[in-house]
């Protein structure tokens, strides 16, 4: 583990991913069958289900989905860094990052 008080060994990576919801109703189905397979206690059951039902956009479904050991995933085979931490932020988009060429 590295000196914690030494910050220039810590970079921040930044990813901004845009990702189109092609069918909410199964992205859903699909967060409340992966929510009933982990079993968590019934009171985050209760609350994650009704996040995922309610939220019409799919980010609750999706927020469910990816995990943040998923997140700190992406850098699991570089054994020159030690991953510290991870956040996980969905929210709806106004749109593509940039214009699409066609």
């Amino acid at each position: 583990m590295s000196n914690r008080t030494d910050t220039e060994r810590f970079l921040r990576v930044t990813l901004e991913l845009v990702v189109e919801v092609t069918d909410t109703a199964s992205l859903r189905e699909t967060a409340l069958a992966d929510l009933r397979l982990r079993q968590p206690e019934l009171a985050e059951f209760e609350e994650q289900h009704d996040q995922i039902t309610a939220d019409e956009t799919g980010a609750s479904a999706l927020r469910w989905l990816i995990s943040p050991e998923a997140v700190l995933g992406l850098v699991d085979r570089i054994e020159e860094i030690d991953p510290v931490e991870a956040m996980l932020e969905i929210s709806e988009s106004e749109g593509l990052l940039e214009p699409i060429d066609e």
